[in-house]
This record gives structure tokens, C-alpha cells and sequence, in this order.
């Protein structure tokens, strides 16, 4: 006897730091699971945002494409384009207006180097008198920028620019050539730029060919060509104007985007920088992809700013976590205050269980109010299934011990479902193939949040097996027969009648009748016949109603 109480003495002793450890470990996970949903939220968000820009920046580009096809057009369909039909047609398309962001529509003719004279004395005819092909030296052929509209004064200062004779636009050029298809230039300050507001830029080529004269094969290409149409742009102006336009004000202080030149976000390949104060600081959400533009690669690193990081929402979590550990340093002070009657040890020590077992059934049902939050269309549905779970318990026989771990893992079977995007819970109407098949993780998510829990009976396997059916069609294990828990087996029968007697956003209750039916019907095959049997009992004539 002296021993027994010696031992309930000690348990009496540990008891209170049980107690805490078990309420913190809850508290800690629920933290947890709330901190790391809305992280993934705003994570979804910051995905968006970035797919957004990219795509924005795919959609102006292919835009800009289709001014430059038009342009070569103008050209295939005369016999020559005269300076002011080139001036009439790109007047006509309102570049400021209907493409921002674009600096200019130009030509550039190929020049022999035999031609040269002869070219540079006809356009100063044209009323150009000061017209030269720069930069000056000797090299063949040339090429020289004659139409470029709008003609305002930072356009005149490409007027006659050889653009051949700089490698990193020669590339591009050579590339639109041989490829007959348009070409992106590498990074390069164009001569339009002056010491105020300088900034980097690029331009789009596209050939112009001979007319009439064949260009299937390269060679055909390069004798046959006259020209190119081309479009310079200023990399500040293209994004703030073009790709970004009023969506700049709305993300110029929660995004940072870069765009670099080819592989890499080496600070030499920079071309554009959305900071305005050039300060580099760490992010909590970063994107960096590398993608070919008319066959250039552009690296686009999109990161967080303060602004956006600040919309994390973790008072709920915070909220939980402060609350808990009161909660736990309140139920460690009663329990030690209990134990330490040392007169009442015995009648305390009963106390302290029941206390314990109120507090576990408590904490989950804090769990089941944690799901009734995120899942507002469903919210009751899991008490009112988990209540039919023990009843047909009770109607079958089942001993004390193991209703009540049934009705822990009925109150909290849907907990997986925290990890479920909000929109798709709550989504009126019914779930395509994807969405579907992110429900479908829940009950594996549930055992994955249940399992670091010491509770004395297979709770986490139970949640975890509440979708699986008789003949393995079920999820996520596909397990048969006997391998489902028998109380997984219940709570599978009170899931289905609840839900088929409930409203849901995508379809009115179906009634008693029709659920009965349904389970009758998938008896033997989807549903233990021993839990039907007690189910329809319940309802035909035991007189059971589903709780309000």
C-alpha cells in the first residue's frame, strides 16, 4: 500500500509538468499550423504578383512585335517608302497613346560601301545638308538610320547612326537576318541618351528583303537584303509606361523588379531597376527566372518589399500562441496546487484525470473551431458527424474506452483541411480535377498534424483513415477491409450522411431518405455493414435527430 502511494505520489509530483508540456505542445503546433497558413497565403499572393509582371512583360513585347510586322508590310507592299508615307503610317498608329513605352519606328538601310557616297549626297538633298553616316572610318557595308518617327529632337540624334558598326546591335541584326524572324538586342545605351536621365535600353529588329527577290536559304538572305525595320527602346520608360503602366503606383513599394541582360543577375547585366533608392535589402519572397524574348534571354528577379512583407497576417497565430500559454501556466498552476494536497492525494488525482480528459476534449474542441474558421460553409458539420459517429459507437456495443477516442477523432478529423487554401473551401460551386485533388490531401495532412501528439489512442490514424472504404477505392492509402480502423470505419458512415443531409454552397440538402439510401445501397462494398445497419437503426427506429 505504502508503495502504491508512493508511486501515485511521484505521478502527483509530474502531473503539473505533464500538464504544461502537453498544453504547450498544442498551443505550439496551433501556432504553428495558423503562421504557416498565412505565410502560404501571401506566398500565393506574391505568386500572382509575379506570374502578373511576367506575363505583362510577355503581352507588351509580342504588342511591340506586331508594330514592328506592320511596319514591314508598309514596306513589302511598295516598291519604296518614301519619307513621308513612313512618317503618315507611323503617325497613324499613335504610338504614345496605344503602345507607351516605345520610343520610336525606324528604318535602317544597308549601305555598300560603294553606295555611300552616293546615299549620303541624296539625303542631303532631301533637306538634310548636314547628314553623315557616323561613326566615320572606313568598313563595308554600312548601315544608316534614315526614317525615324516620331522625328523629335531625341530621335534626330540617331539620325544616321550606323548601327551595324556596333557589335552588340550587329549581333541582333545579323540574327533577324539569317533567321528572317525579329531579334532582340543585347543591353546597350542608345544614342538617343543624354547626361540627364540616362538609362539603359535595347532594340527589335526585323529584315526587310528585296522585293520579289527568294530568301528561303541564308545565303538568299544576305544577298537579298536592303534593310531593317527596328524599334529602340529605353528600359525605364518600356516598364514604368509600357509593361507596368498604372499597375506601377500599386506595386512600386511592395515589389522590387530587376531585369538583367542574359543568365544571371550579375550587377554588368543589369538593365532595369523598380527601386528608387537603389538600396539592396534582404526579402522574405523572391522570384528569379531566366526566359527568351525574340531569341534573347532576359533574367527577371522579382523580390519583396517591406510594404508587402508587412501584410503578413499572424495576429490570429499570435492571438493562439499568447492565449495558450496562459491557458497552460493556468491548468500547471491548478494541477500543481492539486497535487500538492498530499491529504486529498487520491480523490485529486481522480480530479486531475478528469480535468486532463476535459482539457484534451477542450484543446480539440479548439482544433475543430480552428477548421470552422477557415471552412465557414461547413462549419458544424464535423460536431454533427462526430455526434452520429457516437451514437452508432453506443448502438453497436463498442466499450468506453474505445468511444472515446472515437469521439476525439470525429471532433477533429477534418483538421487537415487548415491546410487547404481558404477560396477552394469555401468555393460555390463544385471542385474542377486540381482542386479536387487538394481536398483529397487533407486527411493525410490531419495525421501529419496529429500524429507528434501523445494522445492514448490511435487518433491520428483514425484521421487518417476516414476516407478509405471497403473495397480500397478510398484515399489516401487505399486501404481494404479489416485494414481500416473500425473507428474510421464510423466516422466514414457519419461523414457521408451528414454532408448528404446538410446544404452545401454548390447544392441544397438531399435529405434522409436519399443518405439511408446511399449507404444501404454501398453496403458490403464502400461502407462497413455493421456500421450501416446501426446507422439506419438510429434513424427508422430508435427516433435519433441530428444535432442542431
Amino acid at each position: 500500500m505504502a508503495q502504491n502511494n508512493f508511486r501515485v505520489g511521484v505521478l502527483l509530483r509530474l502531473a503539473p509538468f505533464a500538464v504544461l508540456v502537453v498544453c504547450l505542445t498544442v498551443t505550439v503546433l496551433l501556432w504553428d499550423i495558423m503562421r504557416k497558413s498565412a505565410l502560404k497565403e501571401l506566398q500565393s499572393e506574391f505568386n500572382d504578383q509575379v506570374n502578373l509582371v511576367q506575363s505583362n512583360i510577355r503581352k507588351r513585347l509580342d504588342n511591340y512585335r506586331d508594330v514592328l510586322r506592320g511596319t514591314a508590310g508598309l514596306f513589302q507592299a511598295s516598291e519604296s517608302v518614301t519619307r513621308n508615307e513612313f512618317h503618315t503610317y507611323v503617325e497613324s498608329m499613335e504610338l504614345a497613346q496605344v503602345y507607351p513605352g516605345i520610343q520610336g519606328v525606324g528604318y535602317a538601310q544597308l549601305i555598300p560601301a560603294s553606295e555611300k557616297a552616293r546615299r549620303v549626297e541624296a539625303l542631303r538633298k532631301q533637306g538634310y545638308p548636314q547628314f553623315s553616316i557616323r561613326p566615320e572610318g572606313a568598313r563595308d557595308p554600312y548601315s544608316a538610320i534614315i526614317y525615324l518617327e516620331p522625328f523629335d529632337w531625341r530621335n534626330q540624334r540617331a539620325f544616321g547612326y550606323d548601327m551595324y558598326a556596333e557589335p552588340v546591335r550587329r549581333e541582333a541584326m545579323e540574327r533577324a537576318r539569317d533567321q528572317d524572324t525579329e531579334a532582340l538586342s543585347g543591353r546597350v545605351v542608345l544614342v538617343q541618351e543624354t547626361s540627364a536621365d540616362a538609362q539603359y535600353g535595347f532594340l527589335l529588329y526585323k529584315p526587310i528583303y528585296r522585293k520579289g527577290s527568294p530568301h528561303d536559304s541564308i545565303a538568299q538572305r544576305r544577298s537579298s537584303l536592303v534593310g531593317w525595320v527596328y524599334e529602340p527602346f529605353r528600359m525605364n520608360e518600356l516598364m514604368n509606361q509600357g509593361v507596368l503602366g498604372r499597375y506601377l503606383e500599386t506595386i512600386r513599394d511592395q515589389l522590387d523588379i530587376e531585369i538583367y541582360d542574359g543568365e544571371g543577375t550579375d550587377a554588368q547585366r543589369l538593365m532595369y531597376d523598380s527601386k528608387r533608392n537603389g538600396e539592396n535589402m534582404p526579402a522574405q519572397f523572391a522570384s528569379t527566372a531566366t526566359a527568351p524574348y525574340f531569341g534573347r534571354d532576359w533574367t527577371i528577379r522579382i523580390s519583396s518589399l517591406p510594404a508587402f512583407e508587412a501584410k503578413l497576417n499572424t495576429l490570429q497565430a499570435r492571438m493562439i500562441l499568447i492565449g495558450g500559454s496562459f491557458i497552460s501556466l493556468l491548468l500547471t498552476l491548478v494541477v500543481w496546487l492539486l497535487a500538492t494536497t498530499n491529504t486529498r492525494a487520491i480523490k485529486l488525482a481522480a480530479r486531475m484525470s478528469e480535468q486532463l480528459e476535459r482539457t484534451l476534449y477542450q484543446t480539440i474542441s479548439a482544433m475543430a473551431t480552428v477548421i470552422e474558421i477557415r471552412d465557414p460553409y461547413t462549419a458544424g458539420h464535423q460536431r454533427r458527424a462526430a455526434d452520429l459517429a457516437g451514437a452508432i459507437a453506443r448502438e453497436m456495443g463498442l466499450d468506453d474506452d474505445r468511444i472515446r477516442a472515437l469521439t476525439l477523432a470525429a471532433m477533429t478529423y477534418e483538421i487537415g483541411k487548415i491546410q487547404i487554401p481558404a477560396e477552394i473551401l469555401s468555393k460555390p460551386g463544385r471542385l474542377d480535377e486540381a482542386e479536387y485533388g487538394l481536398i483529397k490531401v487533407h486527411p493525410q495532412a490531419g495525421f501529419e498534424i496529429l500524429r507528434e501528439i501523445a494522445f492514448p489512442w490511435p487518433i491520428a490514424r483514425i484521421v487518417q483513415q476516414h476516407h478509405e472504404r471497403l473495397d480500397g477505392s478510398g484515399y489516401p492509402l487505399g486501404l481494404k477491409g479489416d485494414e481500416i480502423l473500425i473507428e474510421a470505419r464510423i466516422i466514414a458512415v457519419a461523414d457521408v450522411v451528414e454532408a448528404m443531409l446538410s446544404h452545401r454552397p454548390y447544392r441544397p440538402a438531399l435529405g434522409l431518405d436519399a443518405a439511408l439510401a446511399e449507404i444501404t445501397h454501398q453496403k458490403g462494398v464502400l461502407y462497413e455493414p455493421a456500421v450501416v445497419d446501426a446507422c439506419v437503426r438510429l434513424f427508422r427506429e430508435l427516433g435519433y435527430r441530428m444535432p442542431d
